[in-house]
């Protein structure tokens, strides 16, 4: 066989050249056709004439048939087994937002911002500030639109009543929904399922990213209120900000070494202290429910507030998985308030929690279809050479081009996990050099854009509405701000040592 291969290249010199020209052409040629079918959606998407829910799956299908997968295997491998490949994302979402809606029914929401707003007391900054802050650990829990309409009727008119603008006011509201979804634990998920990432790496970098995003908020409360007298808040926000993060990052880290090193001697579910911990807290808060049972207390006790943040210390410091942190917390909350209906009242967040992120499941399975369609080695084959050319991999080149191509995460484009992105984000994964922690805290950067400034957001059409402007009028006020923290996020994505 070696000596007939010899004969044909010495007898058709060009042959072998022909052939691997004519291949690598045509498979440039599939590449350049499935980044059609993005653009295509795309403008279609931006247009408004479909949405994302339908987009994804259409998008799908239409890559797998440029990419000329087989029929049989688009029936099974990119939908039946793509539409649960992130059935783990979904369902930690569902269980998020049975949380999420029970704060909702308990009162706990509205409750904690009436008790800021008495406490920031008739400083437009530090109202703007408080209100901001409170929003950002409620949504550490809450999500949907919904959500968004319960906590903005009563956020929104008590930052107004002190003079704040109405679009200061919308701007502060969505810079809190941001903060506090990069440390809701249902988004996790996601990251974790598409780039194979673990929860340990999301939080080194979501703690000092917070921080960043923290001080862009104080920047736009200083440059919006217009006052000489703010600069002594806005340098004592950031001081108070680098000292406390400083102490959250280090308690982190010492208390990543220790489970990492424990995970080494014997790898488990979660640290055991933190079990023993829980378990003795969930007994007492059986005996203090079963008292308030016989005192018939309907009282909303100061103990509740602690519910939105029982899930993240339990997964940032006790290592757990995100689904039992979610039912840690559901469990807390229903003891904490515990009345005779509560069995009813959990009953209703469970139906109507799960209903609220029916279209976010419906989204996941499109998604995870697009990754099957992408990730089969005749798509990746053909998409993988031209990403190579365009992704940069070194530091300097992260941090310019992914500061300038950050818009390409509005409209749920090829920057967001939460679309097109999807897809593009698992071959970046494997086509380049970019780590898993690179692209993770590149897409954290820029989804930074879409969360707070994208004018199709369902939350930014309502804000605008209530405050009675347009989204337009939002993104104007909030991008050159967003814009900013893609920057500092992926500077300090550089210097966490992300990409070298």
């Amino acid at each position: 066989m070696m000596a007939s291969c010899y004969h044909r290249l010495r007898d058709y010199p060009n042959c072998g050249a022909t052939n691997f020209l004519a291949n690598a052409g045509y498979n440039v040629g599939i590449g350049l056709a499935c980044f059609a079918v993005f653009l295509v959606m795309a403008a279609l998407m931006y247009s408004r004439r479909i949405s994302a829910l339908l987009a994804l799956p259409i998008m799908a299908v239409a890559i797998a048939l440029v990419g000329q997968i087989p029929p049989e295997r688009i029936l099974t491998d990119v939908i039946a087994k793509g539409s649960v490949k992130l059935a783990n994302a979904y369902t930690t979402t569902i269980f998020g937002a049975i949380l999420a809606e029970l704060i909702n029914k308990l009162g706990i929401a509205k409750a904690l911002v009436r008790w800021v707003a008495e406490f920031a007391g008739d400083s437009p900054f530090l109202l703007g500030l408080f209100m901001t802050l409170v929003t950002g650990l409620l949504f550490t829990s809450l999500g949907g639109l919904g959500a968004v309409i319960m906590v903005g009727t009563v956020v929104l008119p008590v930052m107004l009543s002190l003079g704040i603008s109405p679009l200061t006011a919308g701007g502060l509201f969505l810079f809190g929904i941001s903060l506090g979804g990069m440390f809701n634990l249902a988004n996790w998920q996601l990251y974790v399922d598409v780039l194979k990432i673990d929860q340990s790496a999301i939080a080194s970098y979501v703690v000092p990213f917070s921080a960043v995003l923290s001080g862009i908020v104080l920047l736009f409360l200083t440059f919006e209120l217009k006052s000489w007298r703010n600069i002594k808040y806005l340098l004592v926000g950031l001081g108070l900000i680098s000292t406390t993060f400083a102490g959250l990052t280090w308690m982190q880290s010492k208390a990543l070494s220790t489970a990492e090193a424990a995970a080494k001697a014997a790898p488990q579910l979660a640290d055991p202290l933190s079990i023993t911990v829980t378990g003795y807290m969930l007994v007492t808060m059986v005996i203090y429910a079963i008292a308030r049972h016989f005192r018939k207390d309907k009282s909303l006790p100061g103990i509740a507030f602690l519910t939105p943040a029982i899930p993240l210390l339990l997964v940032l410091l006790g290592h757990w998985d995100i689904i039992p942190a979610f039912m840690t917390g559901i469990t807390f909350a229903v003891l904490a308030t515990w009345q005779r209906d509560s069995v009813n009242t959990l009953t209703r967040s469970i139906i109507e929690g799960a209903a609220t992120v029916a279209p976010a499941v419906v989204l996941m399975l499109g998604i995870g279809m697009l990754l099957a369609a992408v990730m089969d080695p005749t798509v990746s084959g053909a998409i993988a050479p031209l990403l190579t050319q365009i992704v940069p991999t070194n530091p300097l080149g992260y941090i310019i081009v992914f500061t300038i191509l950050a818009p390409l995460a509005l409209y749920r484009g090829p920057l967001s996990l939460w679309g097109m992105g999807s897809g593009i984000v698992t071959l970046i994964r494997t086509a380049t050099t970019l780590s898993a922690t690179a692209i993770m805290a590149m897409l954290m950067s820029v989804g930074q854009l879409q969360g707070i400034c994208d004018p199709t957001n369902t939350h930014n059409v309502w804000i605008a509405t209530y405050l009675g402007t347009d989204t337009q009028s939002l993104l104007r006020k909030t991008l050159p701000f967003a814009w900013l923290s893609v920057f500092f996020g992926l500077v300090l994505a550089v210097s966490l040592g992300y990409v070298r």
